[in-house]
C-alpha cells in the first residue's frame, strides 16, 4: 500500500517529530508499505518527496525552510496520489485536529485520532471537563482565563487557596511542557500565571501531587482498542519539564514499570476508558500518575506520542508482543478501518436526503 508519511511541521515539536519519521519509516517499510515521505518545513511548506526523504536518510535535525507559500507547496501532497497517510506531526498544527480536518476534506485515510478527539486531547481544560464527565480521577484543578485574570487576579486564583502546595500552571493548549511552572510558594503563583499565558488565553491550576509518572499505549478502533504493557517516567529535574525532555538525558525510561498487577490491570482499564471518553481511536499514550498509597489520577492523553526509537509508544507495544513493522501496519489498518466507517456513515445520510426528496 502506498502510505504518504507526514512529518515536520510548525510546532516547536518540529525536531521530534522529524525523529519520530525515520522509526515510522523503518516501520512501515518492515511491514512492506510503499513509502512516500512528505515533510512540513517549519515555515508550514510541503516539501518535495525527495527533499523529504533525503533529510530522513541524513543526520539533519530539522527539514530545510521552503520559499514557496504553503498553499502553492500543497501540490507536493496532492500529486504523492497517497492511500493512506501516516501523520507524525507532533503538537499545534499536526495533533490538534487542524491537521486531520485537512485530511478529511481530501477524503484521504489517516492514522490517529479523528477531528474531535484530536482537538480534545489537546486543550488540557476541555481534555479534563470530559475526563470528570466520564467518572475518571484527575487531580484537582481549575481554570484560569486571560480575560479573568486581566479582570480581576485575585478573584481568578482566589480558588488556589483550597489547595496545599506545590501547585502546577500549565497552559491549556500545548506540548512538551512549554509554559509549565511548579510553584512552590503563595507568591509565586501569579507570575507563573502570566508566564503561562504567554503561550495560551486559558491555563490551569493543578493541585501537586508527589508520585510516579505512569505510562500506557493504547491501539485500535473504537469499541475493540487494547492497551499495552505499563512503562514509567523517572523525571531527572523537579517534573519532567521541556528541558528534561529534550535538552538534558537525565530522565529514566523503565518498560516494563515495577508495578503490582492489581494497578497495572487499572493503568490499562483507565487508558481504555480515556481514549473513550475522548471519542478516540487509533493512539495514544495515557499518562497517570500513582500516589505513595495506591491512588491512581489520570492526568493527561496524547493522541500523537513521540514515535523515536527510545520513544514510550512503540517501546511498550514492543515488550506487548507487537514489533514495530505489525505496530505501523496496525495502525494503517485502523485508519482504512475507520474510513470506511465514515463512508458507510456518508452513504446513509445521502440515501436518507435521497429517499426524502422522494
Amino acid at each position: 500500500m502506498k502510505i504518504g508519511l507526514v512529518f515536520g511541521g510548525r510546532s516547536v515539536e518540529h525536531v521530534v517529530s522529524v525523529r519520530s519519521a525515520r522509526t515510522v519509516l523503518e516501520g512501515l517499510k518492515a511491514a512492506g508499505h510503499e513509502v512516500t515521505a512528505l515533510g512540513i518545513a517549519e515555515n508550514g511548506a510541503w516539501l518535495p518527496p525527495e527533499v523529504s526523504l533525503r533529510v530522513l536518510g541524513s543526520h539533519d535535525k530539522a527539514l530545510p525552510t521552503s520559499t514557496e507559500a504553503p498553499r502553492a507547496s500543497l501540490r507536493h501532497l496532492l500529486a504523492a496520489n497517497v492511500e493512506v497517510i501516516f501523520p507524525i506531526v507532533h503538537g499545534t498544527y499536526g495533533e490538534d485536529g487542524t491537521l486531520q480536518g485537512f485530511f478529511e476534506m481530501l477524503d484521504i485515510p489517516y492514522v490517529g485520532c479523528g477531528v474531535l478527539a484530536s482537538s480534545v486531547a489537546m486543550d488540557k481544560v476541555q481534555s479534563k471537563r470530559l475526563f470528570e464527565a466520564a467518572g475518571l480521577p484527575v487531580v484537582p484543578w481549575f481554570p484560569v482565563t486571560r480575560a479573568a485574570f486581566d479582570r480581576d487576579p485575585a478573584a481568578a486564583l482566589a480558588k488556589a487557596d483550597e489547595f496545599p502546595l506545590p501547585l502546577f500552571v500549565k497552559p491549556s493548549v500545548g506540548g512538551s511542557s512549554v509554559g509549565c511552572k511548579k510553584v512552590k510558594t503563595r507568591g509565586e503563583l501569579a507570575a507563573a500565571v502570566k508566564f503561562a499565558l504567554e503561550f495560551d488565553d486559558a491555563i490551569l491550576v493543578e493541585k501537586g501531587v508527589s508520585a510516579r509518572e505512569i505510562e500506557v499505549a493504547v491501539l485500535g478502533t473504537a469499541g475493540a482498542l487494547r492497551a499495552s504493557t505499563i512503562g514509567e517516567i523517572v523525571p531527572g529535574n523537579d517534573f519532567y519539564d521541556y528541558e528534561d525532555k529534550y535538552l538534558k538525558d537525565d530522565a529514566k525510561l523503565l518498560a516494563p514499570a515495577p508495578l503490582d498487577e492489581k494497578i497495572a490491570l487499572r493503568v490499562r482499564e483507565l487508558g481504555i476508558k480515556a481514549m473513550d471518553a475522548i471519542g478516540g481511536s487509533g493512539l495514544a499514550r495515557v499518562d497517570f500518575f500513582l500516589l505513595p498509597d495506591g491512588t491512581l489520577y489520570l492526568n493527561e492523553i496524547n493522541t500523537l506520542p513521540g514515535f523515536t526509537s527510545v520513544s514510550m509508544y512503540p517501546r511498550l507495544w514492543g515488550l506487548s508482543g507487537v514489533p514495530l513493522g505489525a505496530l505501523t501496519d496496525a495502525l494503517v489498518q485502523a485508519a482504512l478501518e475507520r474510513h470506511r466507517g465514515k463512508a458507510r456513515i456518508d452513504g446513509a445520510l445521502r440515501a436518507f436526503v435521497a429517499s426524502v426528496k422522494g
